[in-house]
């Protein structure tokens, strides 16, 4: 229950929100039905979350159809599990084509959350998951080569962003950050099962991924809704209004990944930025 009333709130906070900007020329193009996209990796798509729509798993309640449903535009969402920039721009993902092939001339508004898998950096949580009793797992990656992938990844990211542009010159492009999976205390997060060897470096590797994203929108038309500076203190060891889950999922979602109260949350971000 308290979760629907969470939802309605958002629901009218947002039409609210909406009344307010009809003063602004770009967001009144915003009109009922006007073309939505969304583009991403696992942290749009929003899986675990109900209800699943069946492929890459997209919720019916990830953040681009709660404001797509808030605002009443017409949402094509090609997010999907395990996306990286390369499945937005010019990659086949299994059997879906690039992402962006979904934007057109005509498309109003266009989010996006990508990036974590080009750098490793979820796997990498993945991988050293559980393993808090041993040394430092982190040290058997491939750091070289994640090293490399983060000083690539401000160029990528403007590079895709210009390509949304250039198919939709007067769509919104909303660039949206992933939610902070590691708060400044992390190493006190038991929720997170790491070793502190280990989350300081993924704490800093999300960290490098977030700088990635502010680089990358300080010189573009593009807009940021940062997720990962307002997500501090709703992390996996908060103890209540979860926006990201540890190791352990509690309600919802998948492991280390937004809740369905952070994708409300993320929702709300994107309707400030606009």
């Amino acid at each position: 229950m308290g979760k629907i009333v969470t939802i309605i709130a958002l629901f009218c906070s947002l039409f609210t929100a909406t009344a307010a900007f009809s003063q602004d020329a770009r967001v009144a193009a915003l009109t009922q039905g006007a073309k939505y996209v969304a583009l991403g990796s696992s942290f749009a798509a929003g899986p675990g979350i109900t209800m699943q729509l069946g492929t890459c798993g997209r919720s019916d309640h990830n953040y681009s159809h709660l404001i797509a449903d808030a605002l009443g535009l017409m949402l094509t969402d090609v997010s999907c599990n395990g996306a990286t920039t390369a499945n937005i721009l010019n990659t086949p993902q299994r059997d879906a084509a690039p992402q962006i092939d979904a934007v057109s001339a005509d498309t109003a508004l266009v989010t996006v959350t990508i990036g974590g898998n080009d750098i490793n950096f979820t796997s990498s949580t993945f991988a050293c998951s559980g393993t808090a009793s041993e040394e430092n797992c982190t040290a058997n990656l491939d750091q070289a080569m994640i090293n490399t992938a983060v000083s690539e990844l401000p160029t990528q990211l403007a590079a895709m962003l210009d390509a949304i542009k250039a198919k939709a010159p007067q769509a919104i492009v909303v660039l949206v950050t992933y939610p902070r999976v590691f708060p400044s205390d992390a190493t006190s997060c038991r929720e997170l099962e790491l070793s502190a060897d280990d989350t300081a470096y993924l704490a800093e590797l999300g960290q490098k991924l977030e700088d990635a994203f502010v680089s990358a929108t300080s010189s573009s038309q593009s807009r940021i809704a940062d997720a990962y500076v307002r997500a501090e203190g709703h992390g996996p060891c908060a103890t209540d209004e979860r926006w990201v889950n540890g190791a352990n999922v509690a309600e919802d979602g998948i492991r280390y990944h937004p809740t369905a109260e952070g994708h409300i949350e993320m929702a709300r971000l994107v309707l400030d930025v606009l």
